[in-house]
């Protein structure tokens, strides 16, 4: 082969691609587009983010946030429960002491009851400052005595263990007291037992 051969390949060669480049400017052309760059087999397919796909995300979003908001404000509730709680445990945590301290208070009232059989006024004395010395201990600790003396009967806080029928006063009022009762803080440690008025003749 000479060198003339060559020179007519080459020129041909370089001529095909000519043509092939027009051929791509041509079609291009036809689409109203710009000449790009083919894209290769490697590359990731192209994600249209179409309205449905949108809506579907913002959806997934908001159902996401509410359960992020919901799990704050159940923290929250348990954490004001816990509280709550808490404190409650404190506010009653010597109620089986004091519970058990009553009676004693009820032994120190009958001795005062009986002072004249005691012997002398001292002993009567010193027995009515150990109640009042009860009094101040319990009401440190939030332990109050129930009202009930001319009170009109409640059952939450009065617990009737006789009846007089009586015009005097109105029925269901609390007329003597026969054993006092406590309460410590808004529950009722013991309730006081009552002899109750009633309308004579049973009306």
């Amino acid at each position: 082969m000479d060198d003339r051969d060559s020179t007519k390949r080459v020129r041909i060669d370089v001529q095909g691609d000519d043509e092939e480049r027009e051929t791509d400017e041509q079609a291009a052309d036809a689409a109203g587009q710009e000449p790009g760059p083919t894209p290769n087999a490697g590359d990731p397919p192209a994600v249209e983010e179409t309205p449905d796909e949108v809506e579907r995300l913002r959806r997934l979003y908001d159902e996401e946030h509410d359960k992020y908001l919901r799990a704050v404000a159940e923290l929250q509730n348990f954490r004001r429960r816990s509280t709550r709680e808490q404190a409650q445990r404190m506010q009653y945590a010597n109620q089986e002491l004091l519970s058990r301290i009553i009676p004693i208070m009820d032994n120190l009232h009958r001795a005062l009851e009986h002072q004249e059989h005691a012997g002398s006024e001292e002993f009567a004395r010193g027995v009515e400052l150990v109640v009042q010395q009860f009094h101040e201990m319990l009401g440190s600790f939030g332990v109050e005595p129930v009202e009930a003396h001319g009170k009109p009967f409640d059952p939450t806080v009065h617990e009737a263990v006789g009846r007089v029928e009586t015009d005097e006063v109105p029925e269901g009022t609390v007329l003597e007291v026969d054993t006092p009762g406590y309460c410590l803080h808004d529950r009722c440690l013991r309730p006081a037992k009552v002899v109750v008025a009633a309308a004579p003749g049973g009306r």
